[in-house]
């Protein structure tokens, strides 16, 4: 059990270093600072992401309910 927690630890630790990497070397070609780099994307692109996501999802399940409809009106 303990051997899977290391496992689990050293992957965490892996996911976060690759992510700071990331992130110092997208401030260096931003020009920008590291904290400004992180609130750009940490809490602009992402929620801005999700938002259009959310509306993708709404549109799709409106033409669903289009089409579903279309088809139980012309089966009968």
């Amino acid at each position: 059990m303990s051997s899977l927690l290391a496992r689990i630890d050293q992957g965490i630790r892996l996911a976060y270093w690759y992510c700071t990497d990331f992130m110092v070397n997208l401030a260096a070609r931003w020009h920008i600072s590291y904290n400004e780099a992180n609130t750009r994307i940490l809490l602009l692109l992402i929620p801005g992401l999700f938002g259009l996501l959310v509306l993708a999802h709404l549109g799709q399940r409106r033409q669903m309910r289009k089409l579903r409809r279309a088809l139980t009106s012309t089966s009968l």
